[in-house]
């Protein structure tokens, strides 16, 4: 639908400040407002973005720990060899 996240963005506050009740599609009668969308959607991305710099600063620790496991472990097989 849209090729990045950004445009999307731009879709929603685009639409802010504007009156955005549409009628639903169905026989509920109920409206839609694109403005609690957006809200809903405003706070999942911002737990998604949350949680994925907090995983992003949680596996550099163990990256750096696999390398350096891997380093020494070069160096012993190299050792052990030659």
């Amino acid at each position: 639908m849209f090729s990045t996240i950004r445009q999307c963005q731009e879709l929603v506050e685009g639409f802010n400040g504007h009156q955005t009740t549409m009628l639903a599609l169905g026989d509920s009668g109920e409206a839609f407002n694109l403005q609690d969308y957006a809200d809903k959607y405003t706070e999942a991305r911002d737990a998604y973005i949350t949680a994925a710099e907090a995983l992003k600063l949680a596996t550099g620790p163990y990256q750096a720990a696999r390398d350096a496991y891997v380093a020494a472990t070069a160096t012993y097989t190299k050792d052990m060899y030659a």
